[in-house]
């Protein structure tokens, strides 16, 4: 019964108890009143849920129907015999689900037809366990007469049939969002921990042989077997009459001298021992219980050896990670890459022992941290050696106030107070905070949670830090200033091993670890890999700039910096195609109408006392592709929320189409402007991507023939006709991104806005989204842009906006706000290297290494 102990480990399970004893007497407690054995039984539909719960969640769903039936108990038959009725009901849920591992694996049932048989013979197994066992308790205890023959019979009878009627059904409805959320037990717990042994099919026989005797003894001293067999024609019996002159309940099998305690007993006994031995016995996989409690310490500085691993998650169909080995020296700074589902968060969570301690599922080969063996060492005790920031680092808040979320691991350490404030002053100043001294995170822009992530985990100053794509929602000062702070960690010794999206991060770091379909693809100097432009490329990667800038032009050595490309295209009398670059130019702006699309008049607006945007005014042309651009917290995101109509104004007017937003209703502003969530998991809640796309258009009245037309069209504009069917949280982020685009498009709006749309995707799927919304633009749509992607802004954009501490300081044409260099850094946005060196050889900025190809030429 390994499964049933260690699963209190883990986070998930416990949940799970607490979920199922709730549901179980929340259902049990209003039938009370409807009682078959006054004091002992009453009517019990809730029944399904053990059989349910049992099958879907596992072990954690035994101890929560065993807890939620002695909760019940409290609301009218609590008593000596409540204690047999927690081990009832443990067996009730525990044994379903033991019965079912042992035939068919580690996936849970779905309720199919072809899965029904056995699903009623794991019911039966589970009913009649749990009747023999309380029936005997409460025969042992002497509660009433004739109790085992009257319970056994009862509960077996009540809960199979209520298992097998509204189980299955219930199953069938439960089992697609249980998987979906990641809740079932095999996609939580580790397969190690659920496997079985070689005597389980023995325990498994012994416990039916159990059941089967324990049962068929209670109906046949109860007359049951007798009164069947006459009805039948099977045999005739002779009534026997007592001294009382009523009839006597015939037996056809037990011997009138054996007592029904002394059966009870020995069934119940064999269902107990035989339960214990359904699976593997042990504690599992853990440190010994005096190392938990010891004082960690590295043996190697701060040295990752990986070594051989692969990690299966639940359910997947292939590894997350695929014999991946790699090593590290201590005191460097390498940066991890690869395309979205390559495994490089997975990697990084074995690196601190979430996997495999935390996280289910097969794993195999060996990480050394700082020689400390992953798999040895608790997870907490980890912690002091490997820092970890996660991607999706808002999970990683639960503080009600900035310094103390940097204080919350100094506090578990006990480190003295003076030391405390001394490092968090530290982090706080050094990551740019101490603005936010006395602010709740929850308010926090993304960016700036994120910078207090790493403020949290950097002032614990483990020897290793493990930083999983730490600048995504940071603009570029933000980002300079975490790979600053990063460079100084490895400088002072530690080890930083940072999952980046940005190429131009890695480029200078002193190691490069690639990662595709789970395998390493490539481990070395990042230079070697990011200046052969097609080897990149064929990673999923971006090319480093210089090179892309060299290979456009036709130099043949990449350039190390920027003065040195300079000097090099000099030398080579490098000319500019000015008359080219001003057609072009015209023709982007000439795209646009003179019709008015969006609008912002003297616009303020605040949370609470903070000022958010400042008297902000302009207007936006039908047809128009505008980026926003600021540092974080400028009060971009609540711009874009105040033309949708989620904030309304302090002060001053948004239009929509020459309407006040005020004015409009939901219904109207749907129509006309769609708004586009940073994360697409806010907005995306249907069982398929066609019923999410159809959404929308249903809710504004379309008839059916129409909802098709438009959710055809729309998923066609963005490459998901193939996923009509799909699970949405199936998909990747890069598809579910499309999904919520596809959402907005059959709306069929005239306005885009579109926050963040690069955050979370690889280079190929930034590329496709892009693309995407400039193809909208192309078919006519105004597309609005909130970005820190610099880069993809001036490709793509006609139009930046540069917000700063809520005020609009700068409003143009791409090229004119990218050569106005004092707003633009005033803004936080560092020019790309393009640009850099086009405003040093012509005094234009140049805005990719595709513009270099096309205005640039060599002698």
């Amino acid at each position: 019964m390994r499964d049933a102990f260690v699963m209190w480990r883990n986070t998930k399970m416990v949940v799970l108890v607490a979920l199922s004893a709730a549901i179980y007497a929340a259902i049990l407690i209003p039938f009370k009143i409807i009682t078959i054995v006054p004091g002992y039984t009453e009517l019990r539909p809730g029944n399904a849920i053990p059989v349910v719960c049992g099958l879907l969640f596992g072990p954690a769903a035994a101890w929560g129907c065993a807890i939620g039936n002695l909760i019940a108990d409290f609301f009218g038959t609590i008593g000596p015999g409540s204690f047999f009725g927690m081990i009832g009901n443990f067996l009730f849920a525990y044994l379903p689900y033991r019965i079912w591992v042992m035939c068919k694996g580690f996936q849970p049932p779905r309720g199919s037809w072809r899965e029904v048989p056995l699903l009623v013979l794991a019911i039966f197994i589970g009913s009649a366990s749990c009747a023999i066992v309380i029936a005997f308790g409460v025969e042992f205890l002497g509660l009433f007469p004739f109790a085992y023959v009257i319970l056994t019979s009862i509960i077996t009878i009540n809960n199979t049939l209520i298992g097998c009627i509204l189980g299955i059904p219930l199953l069938i409805l439960i089992y697609p969002r249980a998987r979906r959320w990641q809740l079932t037990f095999s996609q939580v717990m580790r397969r190690d921990d659920l496997r079985g042994t070689r005597f389980t099919p023995v325990a498994a026989t012994v416990i039916l042989v159990a059941c089967i005797i324990g049962v068929f003894a209670a109906l046949d001293k109860a007359g049951t077997l007798a009164n069947w067999a006459s009805a039948l024609g099977l045999m005739h019996i002779e009534p026997v009459i007592g001294e009382d002159g009523k009839p006597l309940p015939v037996s056809l099998l037990i011997p009138t001298e054996m007592a029904l305690r002394q059966l009870g007993g020995w069934c119940s006994l064999a269902i107990l021992l035989g339960t214990f031995f359904m699976a593997r016995l042990g504690a599992g996989r853990r440190p010994a219980d005096a190392v938990a409690d010891e004082e960690v310490s590295p043996t190697s500085a701060g040295d990752i050896n990986m070594n051989d691993v692969t990690f299966t998650y639940p359910g997947a169909s292939q590894a997350a990670l695929k014999s991946a080995s790699f090593t590290q020296p201590a005191g460097q700074r390498h940066f991890r890459l690869g395309r979205t589902g390559a495994g490089k968060s997975t990697l990084a969570l074995c690196l601190n022992g979430v996997i495999p301690h935390m996280q289910a599922g097969e794993y195999s080969g060996s990480v050394l941290v700082g020689g400390l063996d992953t798999s040895q060492w608790p997870v907490h005790q980890l912690s002091r050696v490997t820092g970890l920031v996660f991607q999706d680092f808002e999970t990683q808040l639960f503080c009600s106030d900035v310094e103390l979320e940097v204080a919350s691991g100094l506090q578990n350490r006990g480190l003295p107070p003076e030391l405390m404030r001394e490092r968090v002053d530290y982090w706080l100043r050094e990551l740019e905070l101490e603005h936010l001294v006395g602010r709740d995170p929850s308010t926090l822009s993304g960016g700036e949670k994120q910078r207090l992530v790493l403020a949290a985990v950097m002032a614990t100053e483990p020897p290793i830090v493990v930083l999983d794509e730490p600048t995504t929602d940071l603009d570029p000062a933000g980002r300079r200033q975490v790979m600053d702070a990063a460079g100084r960690l490895a400088d002072q010794g530690r080890t930083l091993l940072i999952a980046t999206g940005h190429t131009v991060e890695a480029v200078d770091g002193d190691g490069l670890l690639v990662l595709h379909d789970g395998e390493v693809a490539y481990s070395g100097e990042p230079a070697a890999l990011l200046q052969d432009i097609e080897a990149a490329e064929a990673l999923g990667l971006s090319p480093d700039p210089l090179a892309a800038i060299a290979a456009a032009v036709g130099l043949d050595k990449v350039p190390d910096d920027v003065a040195s490309a300079v000097k090099r295209l000099r030398q080579r009398n490098a000319r500019l195609d000015e008359q080219t670059l001003k057609a072009d130019d015209a023709a982007r702006q000439n795209q646009a109408s003179s019709d008015i699309a969006l609008s912002l008049e003297d616009v303020s607006f605040g949370y609470g006392k903070d000022r958010v945007l400042r008297e902000v005014s302009l207007q936006v042309r039908t047809g128009e592709f505008v980026a926003v651009l600021g540092p974080n917290g400028a009060g971009k995101t609540t711009m874009c929320k105040l033309m949708m109509g989620l904030l309304t104004a302090g002060t001053g007017t948004v239009g929509v189409n020459g309407r006040n937003v005020g004015e409009m209703r939901i219904s109207e502003l749907a129509a006309r402007i769609g708004y586009l969530y940073q994360n697409p998991d806010s907005q995306i809640f249907s069982d398929s991507v066609y019923a999410e796309v159809a959404f929308g258009p249903r809710n504004l009245g379309c008839d059916e023939d129409e909802v098709h037309r438009r959710v055809t069209d729309s998923l066609a504009t963005t490459e998901l006709g193939d996923c009509e069917a799909a699970d949405p949280f199936t998909l990747t982020r890069g598809e579910r991104q499309r999904v919520a685009l596809a959402a907005i498009l059959a709306c069929q709006p005239d306005i885009i806005v579109f926050d963040e749309p690069t955050t979370g995707l690889d280079v190929p799927q930034q590329i496709a989204i892009m693309e995407l919304l400039k193809k909208l633009q192309t078919q006519g749509r105004t597309v609005m842009m909130v970005t820190h992607h610099t880069d993809m802004a001036l490709q793509y954009a006609d139009r930046l906006l540069l917000l700063v501490n809520g005020e609009l300081i700068a409003d143009g044409a791409t090229r004119e706000v990218v050569a106005a260099t004092e707003s633009f850094l005033a803004a936080d946005q560092l020019p790309p290297l393009a640009a850099q060196i086009g405003t040093e050889l012509f005094g234009v900025p140049l805005l990719s290494a595709a513009e270099f190809a096309r205005y640039v030429s060599l002698d």
